[in-house]
This record gives C-alpha cells, structure tokens and sequence, in this order.
C-alpha cells in the first residue's frame, strides 16, 4: 500500500472499514518517521483516554450529519476555517473532525460525572444531542446588555452604570464570520482578519484572526463549548460549578473569585475576570443549545447583574456587510503590526513613569512628533485636531509612582494635568512594554 503522504491516512487507522494487514502497513511506514510515529502515539494516547466504558453507537441520521458536515468544510475555501474543522493543514483535517467529535464526550463526562454514563437512553441521548447542536448550527444571532461604557472596550464593566445594548452575529459555514458591537465601538472578523472601529479613537484597526479585541466576551462566539470552557477555568482557578436541571433546560453556574493583582483597587470589578462572580448559562435540554446567561459581581456584599443575554436566534439568515465595517470620511485602517513601536521611535523611557512623564512634557510642549512615538495610533487618528486643541498646551501638576492592578500587562501612573481650557484632569495614565522591542508606549487613559 503507497502513500504520497502519510500524514493524510494516519485518521485511516481509526477507520473501521480498514483490515488488520492494512493498519499494520501503515504503522510500519509509520514508524520510519520519527514526527509522523510521535504524532501517532500521541493519537493513540489521546483516543485511549477518551474511551467510553460502555458502547455508545451513534445513529444513523448523526453519521450522516458528520460526513456531510466534513464534506462541506473540504469543499469550502481554501484556507479559510469551517463550522468544525479548525486552521489546520488539509492532511490534518480528517483527524480534526475525529478530534471534534470526542471533544464532546470529553467536555460531558468531567462537568456531569460518570453518574450519567451508564447504558441508558438518557445518557446516549445527552451525547447524541450535544453533538447534533454542533452540528446543526449555521448561525446565530445574539442580543443582550451589559453596564459598561459606551464607545469603550468590549469587555469593560461599570457596576454603577446603566445597561447598554451589544449585539452578537456569527456565521458558521462556509466560512466562519462574526461581529459584536455596542454603542460607539464595533469588532469583526471576516473570515481572514480581525477589524475594530472606536469611534472616540477615530482609527480602524486591523489584525489576525485572533487579534485580542475581544477578551472574556469571546466565550460567547462558541456556545457549543462553552461546557468544557468552564469546566477547564474551574480545574485552572478552583472556581465551583454545578449543574441543574428542570424540565426543559440544563443549567451550568459557575462562582470564580477575581482574577489578578489588587493590591491597589483601580481594575476591581472593570471586567467580569476581574471581579467576584457568577454565571449562569441556560441550555436547551432537547437540543443543547445556549438559551440565555446572566452574569453577577459580587461587591462587598451587594450583587449586581452585569449582563443579560434577552434574546438568541439560530440559523436566522445573516447579511453580508454585516461583516464589514463603514469607516466615517478621513478614517482609515491600519495593521495593528505598523503600530509596534521602533528602536528609531524609542522616547527613551526606562520605565513606566519616565514614560508618563515624557508624554505630558510633549503635550505641554505641542512636541507632537514625541507624541506619536509614544502613541503611534494619534497619527492616524480622524480626531486628532481636536486632540491637539484639548491637550496641547497643558499644564503639568503632578506624575505619581506607577502601580499594576487586575490583569492588565502594563502599569497605571496616576496624574493630575491642567488642560488649556480651565479644566483640572486627574487619572490614571496605562503604559505598557509588552511590544517585541520592550519599549513604553501610552496605551490609554487620558
């Protein structure tokens, strides 16, 4: 038996239909190759530890579902991810799918316990549910509301705000899209990249498919693994989860204490990670799909709701530029990569409050090529006259000692500056030196 490539057939060891002889001729060129034989005790492993006890056979309708669900992901564009299959190399894509499948059966059985997998018809029909919701999903379509901040970051909470609308749109197949959006800030990915428009920056960003835009809210993009997410963050953070049921929803909660350094207080409760909280997530129990999530902060001893989904449409028909964001006249895109900062650019700041210090000596001084070292988005942005007319000229009052909070990477260095109009100004200013040059850049908060 000849293989052009042997990584193509090593899923055909799984295969069934295949003899005996004809998986020990490919375990014997296998093994002349040292990556393709670790490859293949690395399957071997893994499949052995998802083993169910007990003979679980799927139903004919399933099968049927998952061939027709491979077929469409092949057929789809080239380098592009489908519904399952994920950015792999075509000759993984067949062990991708096998993967899918027992990823389910791994995200059931640590989060509902060997309890359930007994030979009975509710534990196969559990099983056979959940992997027909991946399967069945084409799109979905969710609203909801969170108290935050309009125009500001996706995933930012403000405890004593209002309730603004988010809306959430994704697409499958053929090819995976997706947006969500609030008030003065929107983030899609189209399939090859990430795009995000804020509307008080005045610049688009682009970047990677995994661009961080969005952080925590992303767990909403995926709802079929939303299970085995939370049960991952559980094992990670000794955070509690349960699971309820009634008659007609399974009921998933989990309890996680903040995430991060609070020995000042400044990010306490600015992110459902960095808070004390709750989530609720409501499933379908027929189809196991997500219904609907609430999630609480725990402040001291009050607990407020910080978000509610109100509404999910699946396979509702989604629009094309739905995908695409319109930038206002005089704003344009820019890859996140031309934004990194330069030896050439460095400001000279061996630290976070040389940093802070540099950049309001600029602003006093209309020294607006320092400026743009320090923030390179400025030099893009369509707001930066108006930019110039509130900060140049300022007057510097004080630059305290800088201090980390939460989760952010950088540090906060507080200030108190007055602006050419009168006003006094006092906050916080974020620097960071996460970029591959370790320089200090302005990452917001003026």
């Amino acid at each position: 038996m000849q293989y052009d490539n042997l990584n193509d057939k090593t899923a055909d060891l799984f295969d069934e239909t295949l003899s005996a002889t004809e998986k020990e001729k490919i375990i014997q060129q296998l093994d002349k190759l040292c990556d393709s034989a670790n490859d293949l005790q690395l399957i071997h492993r893994t499949a052995s530890a998802l083993t169910p006890k007990i003979q679980i056979k799927a139903s004919k309708t399933l099968k049927d579902k998952v061939m027709k669900q491979i077929n469409e992901s092949n057929e789809s564009i080239s380098g592009k991810s489908g519904r399952i299959i994920p950015m792999l190399r075509s000759t993984w894509k067949k062990i991708a799918s096998i993967a899918a499948i027992l990823l389910v059966a791994l995200a059931i059985v640590p989060i509902f316990g060997p309890k359930f997998f007994n030979p009975n018809a509710k534990a196969l029909s559990l099983l056979n549910t959940s992997i027909e919701a991946i399967l069945n999903i084409k799109s979905m379509v969710i609203n909801y509301q969170v108290r935050s901040v309009p125009g500001d970051n996706l995933d930012l909470i403000d405890i004593k705000g209002d309730f603004i609308d988010y809306k959430l749109w994704k697409e499958f197949i053929p090819t995976e899209k997706w947006r969500i959006q609030k008030p003065g800030l929107a983030v899609v990915m189209d399939g090859q990249k990430q795009y995000r428009y804020m509307e008080k920056s005045g610049v688009g960003l682009v970047g990677s498919p995994e661009a961080g835009f969005v952080e925590w809210m992303r767990i909403l993009l995926d709802p079929e693994k939303i299970m085995q997410q939370e049960k991952v963050f559980a094992d990670m953070y000794k955070a509690k989860y349960n699971i309820s049921t009634s008659n007609s929803e399974t009921i998933l909660t989990i309890k996680a204490k903040a995430l991060g350094n609070f020995k000042n207080a400044l990010s306490l409760n600015s992110s459902i990670p960095e808070s004390d909280n709750r989530r609720v997530y409501h499933f379908d129990k027929q189809n196991g799909r997500l219904k609907a999530l609430e999630v609480y902060i725990l402040d001291k001893s009050n607990e407020t709701m910080v978000l509610k989904i109100s509404n999910i449409s699946y396979d509702e028909a989604i629009a094309p530029e739905t995908f695409r964001i319109t930038l206002p006249e005089n704003t344009k895109w820019v890859e996140l990569k031309d934004l990194e900062p330069k030896k050439e650019d460095a400001s000279v700041a061996n630290n976070a409050e040389e940093a802070a210090k540099i950049w309001w000596k600029a602003l006093s001084e209309n020294d607006w090529a320092m400026v743009y070292k320090l923030d390179p988005t400025l030099e893009h942005s369509s707001n930066l006259d108006e930019m110039k007319l509130e900060y140049g000229g300022l007057q510097v009052i004080s630059v305290g000692k800088s201090f980390k909070s939460g989760l952010y990477t950088g540090k906060y260095v507080p200030y108190e500056v007055k602006l050419k109009s009168g006003n006094i100004q006092k906050y916080n200013l974020a620097v960071r030196n996460d970029n591959p040059e370790k320089l200090w850049v302005i990452d917001g908060g003026y």
